[in-house]
């Protein structure tokens, strides 16, 4: 009779699995999406999809108002989970903000759908820093609401930079170069006592560049002191810190710096309050580099 039993539920446990297994799984759709964009850049979109299927396909939703019907674009694999689209300016030209969604489909049918996300335009009457000659420069307040960044090296984050980056305007509209783009992350997370600071992550992918050359780096640092203890960090490209700060809270900053045959990008805590004899923070980086 046990024996019966224990064959029985071994049975149908074998054929929840089976069933369940059949059960398409929905990929999932990791993506912040950007705050603004300057009027007459392109602004590129990136994601990252995980999935136990593989990707058939990954669509942008874009549309210049509630009412209106959306632009489908087909985003790009840059590998590693990650796609990509260049949204050509004229796609939100004359209009204060835009919104978009993106959904992605596995080959077995099974689909996930982010929400609908708003980005402000800011327009053309914006403050930029004067051309000096080179398509990267010192970034000046270019409107509210605009990412700004200042160092060396160091360009307009989310719209391509000066009077150059990622202008688009001389190519195919329709043609996006993901496979100009390495996209990489890391993180870290700390709860110990008397930790040994300070505590460094590297970014590299001089394994993936193929011959080709950086053009330009994106970073982007999200901070979570966790405790509220505070905690000091920085990030280093090319010999020079580019993000550095302190909070006792959450704090997420981003910029572009000019690109070079430096391939690391390293992020560094290099002070930490403990918090009850506990020393508590977390972050994650990701980083984007442009290649030609």
């Amino acid at each position: 009779m046990k024996k019966n039993i224990l064959f029985c539920s071994t049975f149908f446990a074998l054929m929840i699995q089976a069933l369940w297994a059949q059960i398409p799984q929905r990929p999932v759709i990791s993506h912040e999406p950007p705050v603004s964009v300057v009027a007459g850049q392109p602004l590129r979109i990136v994601a990252r999809v995980s999935s136990t299927d593989p990707i058939a396909d990954v669509h942008l939703y874009l549309a210049q108002s509630d009412g209106a019907a959306p632009t489908t674009f087909t985003m790009r694999s840059a590998g590693a989970g990650v796609y990509s689209i260049q949204i050509p300016p004229g796609q939100f030209a004359k209009t204060p903000t835009f919104r978009y969604y993106i959904d992605a489909k596995t080959q077995r049918g099974a689909v996930s759908e982010t929400n609908w996300m708003t980005v402000q335009v800011i327009g053309q009457n914006a403050i930029v820093a004067e051309n000096s000659g080179s398509d990267w420069k010192r970034p000046a307040l270019i409107g509210a609401g605009a990412l700004v960044a200042v160092g060396a090296g160091v360009a307009i984050a989310g719209g391509g930079g000066g009077d150059g980056g990622d202008d688009t305007s001389g190519e195919n509209p329709e043609v996006d170069p993901a496979d100009q783009v390495l996209v990489r992350t890391a993180s870290d997370q700390e709860d110990s006592p008397d930790l040994l600071l300070p505590q460094t992550r590297v970014v590299d992918v001089a394994g993936d560049l193929a011959g080709r050359t950086i053009t330009r780096v994106r970073i982007q640092l999200d901070f979570d002191a966790v405790d509220g203890g505070e905690e000091e960090f920085q990030v280093s490209y090319d010999g020079s810190v580019v993000i550095n700060g302190r909070t006792s809270g959450s704090i997420s900053e981003q910029v572009d710096v000019l690109g070079s045959a430096d391939t690391q990008v390293v992020v560094a805590v290099t002070d930490s309050v403990p918090v009850n004899g506990l020393q508590a923070y977390s972050w994650i980086v990701t980083v984007t580099y442009f290649v030609e």
